[in-house]
This record gives structure tokens, sequence and C-alpha cells, in this order.
């Protein structure tokens, strides 16, 4: 059993945009082998990324895999995370183990290479794969990553490693936050008037192909430069935000099922005569509190937010939702039909090598994205 790693032993710090000249060799896995990582070891900001060998991690479970990583996104969680955000929250489902280093990076595409005993015969070695690993897990900005078998599917056949990996966290973003969160598991989605705050982003643009699929009313709201983008992914009408009159348009168009805010716009600047069911932010208040405030106060910080912002006046059935990712099996299932079926189109903003990753988040922390940054090895 081989593994492609780099030939490097030193522990180095990269700052800025400088790059790593590495020389590719194979070398044979055994318990003692490593593989090279970028990780954090100090909460802070892009610099403190450090680039390095590490173990190859085991297998703890016999439902696990161990992926030979080619492909990774860079996602806004991993600057938050970078800086220490859920820090707190996060060591209860990490069962208070040492957090540090920690290795960031949620999404991957790759080849298998090692499979617990029962993965069963759904994988098996040398498949390509592609999937993510919750949030609470040592992450994929790694040459190996270890993925439970519900967290995976087969790699579609009609995409490279980097436009499979360009879909996965922001889709599985959009689906928790819409069918979660925003209640249309239950409800059903087929005619949901739907209106997405930041819709030429990520997360945004696969909002918009997501509720497309499924037979949705999309309205968008980006700037006016990114409107040829999100009417190629078929939203229905599009606001732009820089438009003086954008809120009463927005207004104009009547009730929205669901809005959700994929830009930070936030609940309190939503005007009043804005008609919706429900209000869905990716910008809630509960990991921040909880790193301010402790666990205890933070989470009681959080339900008094919650609870504000939800007391309406009798007879008024707005409410708000904070959304988040969900580790979900049949979530990522539902996804993965519709990306094979070709529902659902990668969009790239750019793409870097694994040694410059710093790079990548750099480009991302700029903001204004038009689909995903990519990272290839």
């Amino acid at each position: 059993m081989f593994v492609n790693i780099a030939n490097k032993t030193l522990n180095l710090t990269i700052r800025g945009c400088r790059k790593l000249s590495t020389n590719k060799v194979k070398i044979k896995l055994q318990e003692n082998s490593k593989a090279n990582a970028w990780q954090v070891h100090s909460y802070g900001g892009i610099d403190e990324l450090q680039y390095g060998p590490i173990r190859i991690p085991q297998i703890r479970c016999s439902d696990e895999v161990l992926i030979n990583v080619e492909a990774t996104s860079v996602n806004p969680i991993d600057l938050f995370m970078l800086g220490g955000y859920g820090k707190t929250l996060f060591q209860i489902p990490r069962n208070f183990e040492m957090e540090l280093p920690l290795t960031l990076g949620r999404d991957f595409c790759g080849t298998i290479i090692y499979k617990g005993p029962q993965v069963g015969s759904a994988f098996g070695i040398g498949d390509k794969v592609y999937g993510f690993v919750p949030i609470h897990k040592q992450g994929s900005f790694s040459e190996v990553v270890v993925a439970n078998k519900a967290h995976i599917c087969k790699q579609p056949k009609d995409l490279s490693p980097a436009e499979s990996t360009s879909l996965v966290y922001a889709t599985m973003t959009a689906w928790s936050a819409l069918y979660i969160f925003g209640n249309l598991l239950c409800k059903g989605a087929k005619g949901a008037r739907v209106l997405i705050l930041g819709a030429s982003g990520g997360v945004g643009t696969a909002a918009v192909q997501l509720l497309k699929s499924q037979d949705c009313v999309v309205h968008g709201v980006c700037s006016d430069n990114a409107i040829p983008l999100v009417q190629s992914l078929g939203a229905d009408h599009i606001f732009d935000y820089k438009d003086p009159n954008y809120l009463k348009k927005v207004e104009t168009e009547g009730y929205y099922h669901i809005i959700l805010d994929c830009a930070k716009f936030g609940y309190d600047n939503v005007p009043k005569s804005w008609k919706f069911g429900t209000y869905v932010t990716l910008n809630s208040p509960l990991l921040i509190n909880t790193d301010k405030f402790g666990l205890v106060g933070g989470l009681l910080s959080s339900a008094n937010t919650f609870l504000k912002d939800n007391l309406k006046p009798p007879g008024e059935k707005k409410c708000v939702m904070w959304g988040f990712f969900l580790p979900s099996s049949s979530g990522f299932q539902f996804i993965h039909k519709l990306i094979s079926n070709g529902k659902i189109r990668p969009l790239i903003h750019k793409e870097f090598k694994f040694d410059e990753l710093p790079c990548a988040l750099q480009e991302l922390q700029k903001g204004h994205m038009r689909g995903k940054i990519v990272v290839t090895h």
C-alpha cells in the first residue's frame, strides 16, 4: 500500500505567499509514516499556519477510511477557526481532548488508501471519493485525512477532483440552512419562494442551483457585476444591492417563504415591510458568545438573543433561525445525486496549489467571491 507524500522534514512557518519547493516520492505506508499538513499551533492570523510533517492519522473507528487528498477548498469557517472561533463549543464533541495543533479544512476529494473492516463493499482501496469532515475533527489541509464512510461518495465521473471538492461544504451548508433550519424537508421545496442575500458567493451559488433543481422560485441579491453569473444559474429575479431602490424592490416582489442570509446582512437590518416566513442566517452569535462568555454564559446570552428575535406581536408568523452546516449522510446523498445528474455544477473562483494555501486564504479574506477557492495537490 503506497501514498504520495512530500519529502519534507522541517517544521516550517510560511508567511505571506512564499511557495515551497517539494519533491514527490513514494514511501511505504506504515505505523510511523508521515505526511505533510498545514496546522495551527496557536490561534491568530494566516501567518500562524505552519507547514510540516505529521504522523499519518490512525483510523479509530471500523467504519472510517484513510484518504490521500488530491484537492480541498477553503471556506469562511477556516478563517474564523484560525482565529479561535468555536474553540469553546467544539471541545464538547472533541471530548475535551487537546485541540492544538489543529488541521483545518472541511472538504476533500481523493483516493482511499486504507479502510476499516466495517466499511463494507461500497468503497474499496483505490476508489476516488469526495466528501467532508465534521467541524470538530482534524481537517483536510493535509496530504491524508480520515473520514467516515457516511460522509463520502464516489467522485462524480464528469468532474475533476478540484470541481468535486468545490461543491461539498458550500452545497451542504446551503442544504442544511434551507432544508433543516428553513424546514423545506418537512414542508417540501417545490414552488417555495426564496430570497438569497449574497447569491454570488460559494453558499449562495450552491443555494440557487439547489433550489432551482427543486422547482423553487429564486430571488437573488448580489452586486451588478455578478448579475450575469447568478442569471446563468437560473435565478428568477435578481436585485442589485447597490441600487438606491433595492430595499423597496425586494418588498414589492411580495412574500418569501424563506430569506437565506449568506451575506451577513443581519436580521436587525431587514425592513419591517418585507414579507416572509423564515429568516435563516449563517452568521449566528452562538459560537462567538460561548467563546466570549464561556459555555454557560454564552448559551444563556445566545438563548436571550434568539428569543428576543422571535418574540412577535400576535398574528405575526415571521421567525428567525440560525443555520449551520450539519454533517448529514442523507443530505449528502441527496446532494450527490443532483451533482451526478448535472443539476448542480461547480463554480471555481480561483485555484491554488497545496503549498500556496496561505495565498488561498488571503484571497478568501478579500471577499466578493464568484464561486469557490480550491487548493490542489
